[in-house]
C-alpha cells in the first residue's frame, strides 16, 4: 500500500480487528444465552436498550474529555471495562446465578466504552492526508472481515461449548487490547488542547453548527440508526422464526454484511472519490440499504436473506468510509476526538426508540412489517437527501460554467 501504511496503522487495524472480533462474538454469546433463558422479544429488546444506554451515557459524560487524553489510553481502559463485564458475568455463571438480569447487567458494564471514537480519532494522526480514504477504508474493512469469522464462530462455539467456557475467551479477549495498543506511536496533546468538560462539549457542538454538512449527515445517521437498531434488535427472532434458523444459521446471517462490507471497502478504497458528489453516493448507499430491509421484510428464505444482507454491507462502506473522510478532512485534529464522540451521541439518540419500536412493532404487527416500515423511511429520507443534494451540485456548475 505504500505510504498509506504503516508500522502504527497495522497495530491499529490489528487491535481494531480484535475489538471487532470480540465485541460481535460477545453481543452474539449474550443475546443467544438470555434468548434461551427468557425466549422473549422484549427482552431482547430490553438487552440492546441497555446497552445503548450505557453508550449514550458514556459518550455524554467522557466524550466531551477524550482529546485530553492519548487516544490509545482511552482504548484500553474501555477495553478493560468492557473484558471486566463478561468475567462479572462468567463469575456469576459459574456462581449458579444464571438469571436474565445478570446478562443484561453484564450487556450494560460492556456498553461503557468510547473505543470506536478514540480509534477513529486516531487515524487521521498516523496517515498522510491525501491517504486516509484508503486507510479508513482499510482499517474499516479488516475489522468487517474480523465480523466474518466471529459470527459464524460464536453461532458453533454456542451449540457445543457451555457459557462457563465462552465467557473467559471473551474477557481475555478485550484484556488483550494492552498488547497492540502499547505499540501505536501517538504524539501526546500539547497544553492547549486541555479543555473542560463543558467547553469540550461546546466546542463539539459548535463545529456542527458552523457546518451544514456535518449536521446533515448527523441527522441522516440518526434516522439511519433509529431503522437498523429497530430491525437488529430483531435479528434473532427474525431468523428463528421468519427463516427457521438455529444459532449457526444466526451466525451466517449476521456474518453476512460484514462479509458484504469487507468487498464494498476494498471498492470504495480503490475507486476515484467522486468529488462534489459524494454526498449523492453517501446518500444512494443509505438507500440501497433501505431496500434491502424492504427485501427482508418479504422474504422466508434463509439463502436469500443471507445474500440480501451481504447487499446491504456491501453498500454501507461508501457512506461510513466517505463520511469518516469528511470528518477529517472538516475538523481540526485538537477536537476530532470530541467531535467524533459528539457524532456518535447524536447517532445513539435516535437508537433507544429504535429499539423501542423495534419490540412493539414485532409484538404488535410482526417481523414483516417492522423491516417494510423501516426501509420505506431510510429510503424516503435518503432519497430526498441525495435528489437535493445533486440538485444543487448541478446547479452550482452550471453557474459557474455560464461566469466563464
Amino acid at each position: 500500500m505504500g505510504r498509506t501504511w504503516n508500522r502504527s496503522i497495522g497495530w491499529l487495524c490489528l487491535d481494531q480487528m480484535r475489538s471487532a472480533f470480540a465485541s460481535a462474538a460477545g453481543t452474539f454469546v449474550l443475546s443467544w444465552m438470555l434468548y434461551e433463558l427468557t425466549g422473549s422479544k422484549a427482552a431482547m429488546g430490553g438487552l440492546w436498550l441497555l446497552s445503548l444506554s450505557g453508550q449514550w451515557l458514556m459518550q455524554w459524560l467522557a466524550g466531551p474529555l477524550i482529546d485530553r487524553w492519548r487516544r490509545v489510553t482511552v482504548m484500553r481502559v474501555s477495553e478493560t471495562i468492557r473484558g471486566a463485564a463478561y468475567a462479572f458475568v462468567w463469575v456469576m455463571w459459574i456462581a449458579g446465578q444464571k438469571d436474565a438480569y445478570i446478562v443484561m447487567a453484564g450487556s450494560f458494564i460492556s456498553s461503557l466504552q468510547i473505543y470506536d471514537a478514540a480509534a477513529g480519532a486516531v487515524l487521521p494522526k498516523l496517515a498522510a492526508a491525501d491517504k486516509l480514504v484508503r486507510a479508513n477504508a482499510a482499517v474499516s474493512g479488516m475489522g468487517q472481515l474480523a465480523r466474518i469469522a466471529a459470527l459464524p464462530a460464536a453461532g458453533l462455539l454456542t451449540r457445543v461449548i457451555p457459557p462457563e467456557i465462552l465467557l473467559p475467551v471473551l474477557a481475555f479477549l478485550f484484556f488483550a487490547s494492552w498488547v497492540p495498543t502499547s505499540l501505536i506511536t501517538e504524539k501526546h496533546h500539547a497544553a492547549e488542547e486541555r479543555r473542560t468538560w463543558k467547553n469540550s462539549l461546546m466546542q463539539g457542538i459548535r463545529v456542527y453548527r458552523s457546518n451544514t454538512l456535518l449536521s446533515l449527515l448527523a441527522f441522516l445517521v440518526s434516522v439511519t440508526s433509529f431503522g437498523v437498531f429497530a430491525t437488529q434488535a430483531m435479528y434473532l427472532p427474525f431468523v428463528t422464526e421468519m427463516l427457521r434458523g438455529g444459532p449457526l444459521e444466526y451466525g451466517w446471517f449476521s456474518a453476512a454484511f460484514p462479509l458484504g462490507y469487507v468487498c464494498g471497502s476494498v471498492l470504495a478504497g480503490r475507486l476515484r472519490e467522486p468529488g462534489a458528489y459524494m454526498f449523492v453516493v453517501m446518500s444512494a448507499a443509505l438507500f440501497a440499504g433501505g431496500i434491502t430491509y424492504i427485501l427482508l421484510g418479504m422474504t422466508t428464505n434463509m439463502t436469500a436473506a443471507i445474500i440480501i444482507e451481504a447487499a446491504a454491507g456491501a453498500a454501507m462502506p461508501f457512506w461510513n468510509v466517505y463520511s469518516s473522510t469528511i470528518y477529517y478532512r472538516a475538523v481540526p485534529p485538537t477536537l476530532l476526538g470530541q467531535v467524533l464522540s459528539m457524532k456518535s451521541l447524536l447517532q445513539r439518540a435516535a437508537t433507544p426508540f429504535g429499539v423501542m419500536y423495534g419490540a412493539y412493532c414485532a409484538s404488535a404487527f410482526g417481523l414483516p412489517e417492522l423491516f417494510l416500515s423501516v426501509g420505506l423511511l431510510i429510503c424516503t429520507v435518503s432519497g430526498a437527501a441525495a435528489l437535493l443534494h445533486w440538485k444543487s451540485v448541478s446547479q452550482k456548475r452550471g453557474t459557474a460554467v455560464a461566469k466563464e
